[in-house]
């Protein structure tokens, strides 16, 4: 109950009105049990009560908070529930039953004990103790479904700009301009080779109408597309350009989201420069279930457009499809980042 009763004004009022009815409500019960039992209790007998239903709920509120700090509803709840439970039935039977016995040894004289009534008791305590352990525990959910429900609705959004990205990245003019232009000088100079680049070029297309909505694919089919879009940038940067490629067959069966290996390669190939003095490799390579996508770092001075939305949707894309988060490890020599294989 502590995200309810933080305000002490709220907490207190709660307090009054709940020891209020369950005085009331053990009187009722009493009073169907015995005749004489007077259903309206004197008013001291309302401030005895209160005084003991505020000491429970004030070392229940206490000890939540303290359990807040250290045992977590988010980092277990059912671990975190059960220590609530006991915990509140113990301070209820400690202050309820041992503080009202304590005042009937020290002040008052009895011949003998009626054990129905204490039962009474002991089960209107552990009534109240789990229905107020219940409480908190359903508004732990509903936060987290809330949370849940906002989480959604931003991977909604990112996922469509993730997928408008890599839609994008390839359909850009830039990359269209830079293939038909090399297309262009094939026709004339190679035929053969010009033929297998429309097949490359088609293929990387096919590969994006067919999978940019799905969720995950096999890192072999990702490789069958990467290894066309390798093929056509190659032939743009010649010797220039080293993409070396290093994937397992047991890492080729794991899966991964569409298009990141190609927007990975897109992305070193944007920042960096390229050129025989300075020419770029890039290495892609699994590794402890992670794929790896490297390259030497030699930024551009002058960078291109970006809209930044690319490496960071892989990461928030990737915090929705599991639990390992994507790594950017940056050096003055290497720039790599380390894809989760699921």
């Amino acid at each position: 109950m502590i995200r309810l009763y933080k305000d002490k004004w709220i907490r207190w009022g709660s307090i009054i009105l709940m020891a209020i009815a369950f005085r009331f409500l053990l009187d009722v019960v009493y009073s169907l049990i015995y005749r004489q039992y007077p259903l309206f209790q004197p008013f001291r007998t309302y401030l005895y009560t209160i005084l003991i239903v505020g000491l429970v709920f004030e070392s229940i509120y206490q000890v939540n908070r303290f359990n807040d700090t250290k045992f977590k509803w988010a980092d277990n709840p059912r671990k975190r529930f059960f220590l609530q439970w006991f915990t509140s039935l113990g301070i209820g039977f400690f202050f309820i039953e041992g503080i009202r016995w304590l005042v009937v040894i020290l002040f008052m004289e009895i011949s003998y004990v009626r054990l129905l009534d204490e039962v009474i008791i002991m089960v209107y305590i552990f009534i109240g103790s789990t229905t107020l352990v219940l409480i908190d525990l359903s508004m732990f959910l509903l936060e987290k479904w809330r949370f849940s429900l906002a989480e959604l609705e931003r991977f909604k959004k990112e996922n469509a700009e993730f997928r408008f990205e890599s839609l994008r990245s390839q359909l850009n003019p830039h990359f269209l301009f830079n293939s038909l232009n090399t297309l262009s000088s094939l026709i004339y100079e190679n035929q053969e080779k010009a033929e297998i680049f429309i097949r490359e070029l088609a293929d990387v297309y096919r590969y994006i109408l067919e999978f940019r909505d799905h969720e995950l694919v096999k890192v072999s089919k990702e490789l069958e597309m990467v290894r066309s879009y390798i093929y056509l940038v190659q032939l743009r940067f010649d010797q220039n350009l080293e993409i070396d490629v290093n994937i397992g067959t047991k890492a080729g069966d794991l899966m991964i989201a569409p298009m990141t290996m190609q927007m990975l390669i897109e992305n070193a190939i944007k920042h960096n420069i390229i050129s025989k003095k300075k020419p770029l490799t890039i290495r892609i390579y699994d590794e402890d279930n992670y794929l790896v996508i490297e390259n030497n770092m030699q930024k551009k001075e002058t960078k291109e457009y970006s809209s930044n939305v690319g490496l960071k949707n892989i990461q928030s894309r990737y915090g929705f499809l599991t639990n390992d988060k994507v790594e950017v490890l940056e050096s003055e020599e290497v720039f790599k980042v380390k894809i989760p294989l699921i």
